[in-house]
C-alpha cells in the first residue's frame, strides 16, 4: 500500500509497520503486522491512507446502496473464506501467516507435483485453486476499491493452468 505524502516513514516504521521503497514510492508491506485480533492496534496512530479509506461495503451502506446486516454478512464471508484457506494451506504445509494469502497460495501452487503420484495433494491443489479464484471475485466485486492517484486495478487476470493439474491459478492474484 502507498503512502500517504502526510504520513512519516520513520514513526510508521517505529510502531512496527514494515515499509520498502518501490517504483520511488514508500510502501507499506502487506498483510499489515497492526491488524491483530480482527482490529488495527496502532488505530489512533495508523497511515493517513488507512485514516481515508473506505471499503465499498461502508460506502454501499452509507449511500443506502446496501443495508448494514448485507455489509456485516458479506465480511464475514470473507472471514470465513480466509480462515478455510489458511486452513487449506496448513494442510498443504505453508503456514507463515506474515505473507500475504495469495502468496502463500501460489507456492504451494508453483512446486512440482505428480498427479498420478499423488491423488490427495492434485484434490488439495485444485481446492486450493477454486477457492482463491472465488475469494479474489468476491473481494474485486464487493470490497476493493482504487485510492485518487492509483493506478486502476487491471481485472483479475485468466487463470493459467498448472502442469500435471487441472487447477487454474490468476498469475496475478496479488494487489
Amino acid at each position: 500500500m502507498r503512502l500517504h505524502p502526510g504520513d512519516s516513514p520513520k514513526e510508521l516504521s517505529a510502531l512496527g509497520l514494515k515499509l520498502k521503497r518501490k517504483q520511488g514510492r514508500q510502501m507499506l508491506l502487506q498483510p499489515c503486522p497492526a491488524y491483530r485480533d480482527a482490529q488495527c492496534s496502532i488505530y489512533e496512530s495508523r497511515p493517513q491512507r488507512c485514516r481515508l479509506f473506505e471499503c465499498r461495503q461502508l460506502k454501499g451502506v452509507a449511500a443506502g446502496e446496501i443495508s448494514f446486516a448485507t455489509a456485516l454478512e458479506r465480511i464475514r464471508e470473507v472471514h470465513r473464506r480466509v480462515e478455510h484457506m489458511n486452513a487449506l494451506l496448513g494442510r498443504a504445509g505453508v503456514t507463515d501467516p506474515k505473507k500475504p494469502l495469495s502468496k502463500r497460495c501460489e507456492k504451494i501452487l508453483a512446486e512440482p507435483l505428480d498427479p498420478s503420484a499423488d491423488l490427495a495433494a492434485t484434490d488439495l491443489r485444485k481446492e486450493l485453486t477454486r477457492e482463491m479464484l472465488e475469494l479474489d471475485a468476491m473481494l474485486d466485486t464487493h470490497f476493493r476499491v482504487t485510492a485518487p492517484g492509483d493506478r486502476q486495478p487491471p481485472p483479475t487476470p485468466r487463470p493459467t493452468a498448472y502442469v500435471g493439474t487441472d487447477s487454474v491459478l490468476p498469475s496475478n492474484v496479488a494487489r
